[in-house]
């Protein structure tokens, strides 16, 4: 995924802050977050084709528990699985503590700065994604999950590193998605939703990005290809089984 100039330039618009939130014990977390977010942000912008346009409340969650009680009511989250550490919408972000993340998580280190940037930058792709759509939250769009997913896992870096091959290795055994409702299941799921968008952006062409935020449904997405969704997905797997994309 590569990004034009005229993209670039957008890392000079006029920056609403992050406003973080935490416990005492975590104000040195707090601040390498914010730092990590003011320097993501252009590169994320540019990404995406957007700017930040409201300002951004970062709730850093000391304990597993306290990071459950951070999601919305109407979100039905009980709990959470030790890989989720984050989560963003429109106007609010909230993060595990990665001073936690040891004793409370599962396929996350803490002292691996690329991979605390990357997850971080993943979370700010969904936040310029869900102010750029009519839904702020992304409640009822489950239809383009799979998008949401994947544009931030390419946007974020995080396809050409921790998911990369992740796609291929999927369609190899057997186990690639037959619809996209499904690509978002499964192991492999961040590589596979991350090169489908990889795919989708490469054929529909970087006009087509900003537009595609707003998409409700797949039908928006598959139009900007020419593409039914059997078709793009038979295209898709034989563009990745050829060595296409990560």
């Amino acid at each position: 995924m590569k990004f034009p100039l005229s993209l670039l330039l957008l890392a000079g618009c006029a920056a609403p802050a992050f406003v973080v939130t935490h416990a005492p014990e975590d104000a040195a977390a707090a601040r390498d977050i914010e730092s990590r977010l003011l320097a993501a942000r252009p590169l994320v912008e540019a990404a995406v084709g957007v700017p930040l346009r409201v300002p951004v409340t970062v709730t850093v969650a000391p304990t597993r528990a306290a990071f459950d009680a951070t999601f919305p009511p109407e979100w039905g989250v009980p709990g959470t699985e030790c890989w989720m550490v984050a989560w963003g919408v429109a106007d609010r972000m909230a993060l595990l503590s990665p001073r936690a993340w040891a004793a409370e998580a599962c396929e996350h280190d803490a002292a691996d700065e690329g991979h605390v940037r990357r997850l971080l930058a993943h979370e700010l792709v969904h936040v310029l994604h869900e102010q750029n759509n009519s839904h702020a939250d992304f409640t009822g769009l489950d239809d383009v999950g799979w998008f949401a997913e994947g544009l931030a896992t390419l946007a974020s870096g995080q396809l050409a590193q921790e998911h990369a091959g992740r796609a291929r290795e999927a369609l190899q055994s057997g186990r690639g998605p037959r619809d996209l409702a499904s690509a978002w299941s499964g192991a492999a799921r961040y590589g596979v939703c991350g090169s489908l968008v990889q795919f989708w952006y490469e054929r529909a062409g970087e006009g087509a990005l900003r537009g595609a935020l707003a998409a409700t449904r797949n039908q928006e997405l598959l139009g900007a290809v020419g593409m039914d969704e059997q078709e793009f997905l038979g295209a898709w797997s034989a563009w990745v089984v050829v060595g296409g994309g990560r």
